[in-house]
Parts: C-alpha cells; structure tokens; sequence
C-alpha cells in the first residue's frame, strides 16, 4: 500500500515538473516573440517616417519644377532605405514565426 502511494506520489511529481518546465520554455518563447515583434513595429515606425519624408520631398521637388524625381539623391537614398528596413522587418518576422512553430 505504501509503495503504492510513494509510487503515485513520483508520479504526480514528475508531472507537475515536466508541466513547470514546459510552461517555462513557452514563457521564454513568447517573450522572444514578443520583443522581436516589437522590433518590427519599431522598424515599420521608421519606414512610415521615410515613407512621409520622401512625399514631403517629391512635392518640394515638383513645386520646384523638377520633372525626374526618382533620380533626386535624397529620395534614392530614402528609397534604399526603406529596402533594406523592409529586410529587416521579414527577418524579424521570420524569426518569430520560426520561435512560434511547434516541433513536430
């Protein structure tokens, strides 16, 4: 009988530590995600601030007469950019949902 109860009471034990553990690594998973997302809403801030920069640009730059505005230096270098921070956003992107996918 004693052994019995001993023998329910490991098992029970072993459960609630593997449940611990589990609830701990998805703890730190979802914080990971987390703090990855909030990086792409601060970079996509950043390409939303471009995104303006280049508008208020492109109509300073027809106010003035300009016909080619694509070529002027500073809409070619917002433009870039916006292409390398939209990268990054896919790359955090990517990471997180790679963080977030349940091993099969």
């Amino acid at each position: 009988m004693l052994d019995k109860v001993k023998k329910s009471f490991n098992t029970g034990l072993f459960r609630v530590k593997w449940i611990a553990t589990f609830l701990t690594e998805r703890t730190k998973a979802e914080t990971s995600v987390a703090k990855l997302l909030y990086e792409k809403t601060k970079i996509e801030g950043k390409i939303d601030d471009l995104y303006s920069d280049v508008g208020k640009r492109v109509r300073e730059l027809k106010e003035k007469g300009e016909e080619d505005v694509l070529k002027d230096f500073m809409v070619q270098q917002a433009l870039d950019e916006i292409k390398h921070l939209q990268e990054s956003v896919d790359d955090y992107k990517s990471q997180a949902d790679n963080i977030n996918k349940l091993p099969d």
